[in-house]
């Protein structure tokens, strides 16, 4: 049994003319005959009373009729959400909501936005800031999202063990990247080519990037920090660290633009990491697994 079988039976049904049901489908009158023969063959019962009238169903014709028209009314409609479903995948439509810190936001992931508008023009953009320690501490609330963030390796370590099975987070690491120490030319640690945490524990602390990365709670690991400034606005910092007042930390991902500053790399291996982050049992809509697969190839050809 083949679907254009029931088609031409329906056809049939309906103009009540093989010859004329034959036209419209583009087949041969006794091509036509054949398939309807050998319908009624495969399933053992006489589906057309032919009169000189004109074609006329029998009873099991009626019922077999009923039954096709169902099955064709199907396939069209499957055929027509398949093209819906096709159209969707290649032009999203709807609102993408990311949560960021403002220095990413600010940064990196602006170039990202702007060319993911660019290839997505009918997807809009609901950025919310957030903080990426609070992002990873914080998985256990119903209402976490997708989330742009960067992060120290060993806070992922750390977080992923506390959460419960199906409360936990996916990490998809974008890119991987370099701690360091950024000073005035007038501080003590302008001479060295690269400085341990250990070594910065020792000077006031400022702190630029908060959101972006949880410093605070990395120094601790080597000695209680005396932090001098803390503040997610970079202006307010930035002459503390000209005037040799402390010592800041910034990832590469973060780029600090003044010819006052030294960049001095850490010299403790200290790994971190740029990544998307979701609870593993978020249902991601059509426009976050669209940015998901935009971020992984873009990253992937820098």
């Amino acid at each position: 049994m083949r679907l254009e079988q029931l088609y031409y039976l329906c056809e049939i049904a309906k103009n009540r003319s093989i010859s004329y049901t034959a036209e419209l489908v583009h087949i041969s009158q006794p091509a036509l005959s054949s398939a309807i023969h050998k319908l009624e063959a495969e399933l053992g019962v006489k589906l057309l009373n032919r009169l000189r009238q004109g074609v006329y169903l029998t009873e099991e014709g009626k019922i077999v009729v009923k039954t096709a028209t169902e099955i064709l009314a199907s396939i069209k409609q499957l055929e027509q959400d398949l093209a819906l479903s096709k159209d969707t995948n290649r032009n999203p439509r709807g609102t993408l909501t990311l949560y960021t810190t403002q220095q990413l936001g600010n940064t990196i992931l602006s170039e990202v936005l702007t060319n993911f508008h660019e290839k997505y023009p009918r997807i809009s953009l609901n950025l919310k800031e957030t903080n990426s320690l609070q992002v990873i501490s914080n998985f256990q609330a119903d209402n976490c999202c997708l989330s742009f963030i960067a992060i120290s390796d060993d806070i992922l370590k750390k977080y992923s063990k506390v959460h419960e099975k199906g409360k936990n987070f996916i990490f998809e690491k974008l890119r991987e990247g370099k701690l360091y120490a950024v000073v005035g030319k007038e501080h003590p640690l302008n001479k060295y080519k690269h400085v341990s945490l250990e070594e910065i524990i020792n000077y006031p602390i400022i702190i630029v990037e908060n959101g972006c990365l949880p410093y605070v709670e990395m120094l601790k690991k080597y000695g209680d920090p005396n932090i001098l400034v803390q503040s997610d606005i970079f202006a307010s910092s930035s002459d503390f660290i000209t005037k040799g007042f402390g010592v800041a930390l910034a990832s590469s991902f973060f780029t600090i633009s003044n010819t006052h500053f030294v960049f001095i790399p850490i010299s403790n291996n200290v790994k971190v990491s740029l990544g998307l982050v979701w609870r593993e049992d978020y249902d991601l809509d059509i426009t976050q697994q669209q940015f998901i697969s935009f971020c992984v190839e873009a990253f992937n050809k820098k």
